[in-house]
């Protein structure tokens, strides 16, 4: 009968705690794990290679644009030389006007190229940012309902005047090392099967 008593007591307290954790609310840095996410930053190299890319293609263009400067300054004093003919003067005139089209059709280009390649790499930063949150949320949601909280709060939500909403949460009811945790997951299996691929050259080497 003392048995029958102490199971039942037990088996209630463990109700009680699962009604307990299932009332409970988390808490997770939604920036902290962007952050710390490996493909966040695996994407935030893309992005850098793609501004070093453009860098580079704006600097090739310029050093075309200084070229044509460069003739078109000796086109100009050739056009105002006195011991060249009337002719020869002429003609400098008309290869100096058609230089200075050409070098305000380049610079335009050049503006144009800029702000095009921009617009691609903020649009494709949007698009890989949305990509991480939507994968950060499902992670989020799917270990929210393992644990069976009842809701999961952003601790890194900030108010219109820059101040943190959410003053204080015990560490208790943080899931942010646990998401991250499973997040990169994937990383560590990642450099698993680099290291073993490594190994397998090193071995036919």
């Amino acid at each position: 009968m003392k048995k029958l008593i102490v199971s039942l007591f037990s088996a209630a307290l463990m109700m009680s705690g699962v009604a307990h954790a299932a009332d409970e609310i988390a808490f997770v840095d939604l920036q902290e794990v962007f952050k710390q996410f490996y493909k966040t930053q695996l994407a935030q190299d893309q992005i850098r290679q793609q501004a070093d890319d453009i860098k580079m293609e704006r600097e090739e263009i310029e050093d075309e644009v200084k070229i044509m400067k460069e003739e078109i300054e000796v086109l100009r004093a050739d056009s105002r030389d006195e011991t060249l003919s009337e002719e020869v003067r002429d003609n400098k005139r008309d290869l100096l006007e058609e230089k200075l089209v050409d070098l305000q059709k380049k610079e335009q280009d050049m503006n144009e190229f800029e702000k095009l390649r921009m617009q691609q790499m903020e649009q494709q930063n949007t698009r890989m940012t949305k990509k991480l949150f939507d994968e950060i949320h499902e992670v989020v949601i799917q270990h929210a309902k393992a644990k069976g909280y009842s809701a999961v709060v952003d601790r890194s939500a900030q108010s219109r005047i820059g101040t943190d909403m959410i003053l204080y949460t015990s560490p208790k009811v943080d899931i942010t090392a646990d998401v991250l945790a499973r997040l990169n997951e994937g990383r560590e299996s990642t450099k698993a099967a680099e290291q073993i691929f490594s190994v397998e050259e090193k071995v036919e080497d």
